[in-house]
């Protein structure tokens, strides 16, 4: 479904990037293992992921550790992403969401310099 919208919107060139990034969030409502909603939005310039769910907790951004074999969602969504957050709705719950760039970087060039030192764990001895 994804894929098919992103081409109907001549927007194949950020397909892997939205694919991704809508993987994770969906993942993640799936753990709560409630009922979730997804909407894919046509923003001018990019795509709009939005996941909703009937939790109320926020989103944990994880550190990465090479020891463990979960909990790098959130990084993956905000290193394809241009911008992402959560709100929490009137009705209850709430929505993570994503706005990916039309001509942004990518998941492998944006992983392979991470924003901060502190977002990666070095495995092994120093």
């Amino acid at each position: 479904m994804t894929r098919l919208a992103l081409a109907g919107w001549g927007m194949d060139g950020i397909a892997d990037d939205v694919l991704l990034v809508t993987v994770e969030l969906v993942a993640n409502a799936v753990k709560i293992g409630e009922v979730f909603h997804l909407t894919l939005s046509r923003q001018a310039g990019g795509v709009l992921v939005e996941v909703s769910d009937s939790s109320e907790a926020a989103p944990e951004r994880q550190r990465c550790s090479f020891d463990r074999v979960d909990g790098r969602g959130l990084l993956l969504v905000e290193a394809c992403s241009k911008d992402w957050g959560w709100r929490l709705e009137a009705t209850g719950g709430k929505t993570v969401w994503a706005y990916l760039a039309i001509g942004e970087v990518g998941p492998c060039s944006a992983l392979a310099e991470p924003r901060s030192p502190a977002d990666v764990t070095a495995a092994g001895p120093s």
